[in-house]
């Protein structure tokens, strides 16, 4: 079920993220990615946290965050994108009406990220929605529905995604192994179902947070937009 929170104006989305720099020091991140095992979850359960949707994760949960680098999932999904509460955050050259929050890629592969504004690398959402968190401060990221595998024939939770293309499994798994090889100045915890790290229920990864975060999601939306 999609919980609503904080409606906030296109226009008042507009601008760059570089001021967002550790906004969120010490808050846990949860990542909510598309792989199959998102829907072995409820994520009702996050209704008090902050999270970080990716792509059509908004299909599943109207996270705090909204973050998309391909500008196919905005002349696709721009309908549905609109409704979402949540704060939209793209590629700069992923949002022709000029509506969102807007980050840059700079070439080459991916890299940590200092300024939320200017993420590293392509290819894979995952590992930039990573680096955003990180730069953002936030101390404990949780991976969800990171599984870079299909399970049957369904690519993503939703089932089979018509626009993967023959790379794009293989950019998944460079982007995961990327994030447990050089982020290792954050606590990451994978409620994911992939072959990088063990994986925990999100139940057991909430045992891990400390209580103190629960706080009302559109609290996480007030301390980035002020």
């Amino acid at each position: 079920m999609i919980r609503r929170h904080l409606r906030f104006s296109s226009v008042k989305q507009r601008g760059s993220l570089r001021h967002w720099k550790d906004k969120l020091k010490g808050v846990p991140c949860f990542i909510v990615g598309n792989g199959p095992s998102l829907n072995d979850e409820d994520l009702s359960v996050l209704d008090p946290y902050f999270t970080l949707g990716i792509n059509r994760s908004f299909l599943k949960i109207d996270a705090t965050v909204l973050m998309w680098q391909d500008i196919e999932l905005w002349y696709t999904e721009r309908k549905t994108v609109v409704q979402q509460q949540s704060v939209k955050v793209c590629r700069n050259l992923s949002d022709p009406q000029n509506r969102f929050y807007h980050f840059k890629l700079q070439p080459g592969g991916f890299q940590l990220a200092d300024d939320p504004g200017t993420l590293h690398g392509s290819g894979s959402t995952g590992p930039l929605a990573v680096q955003f968190a990180r730069a953002l401060g936030c101390s404990q990221i949780i991976l969800l529905g990171m599984d870079c595998k299909p399970r049957g024939n369904a690519t993503d939770f939703y089932g089979k995604n018509s626009h993967h293309r023959p790379h794009t499994m293989a950019n998944c798994k460079t982007g995961l192994k990327w994030i447990y090889e050089k982020v290792t100045d954050r606590t990451l915890i994978n409620c994911s179902e992939n072959d990088f790290a063990p994986r925990v229920s999100l139940l057991d990864a909430l045992k891990q947070v400390d209580t103190k975060w629960k706080k009302d999601r559109s609290y996480y939306s007030g301390l980035l937009l002020k």
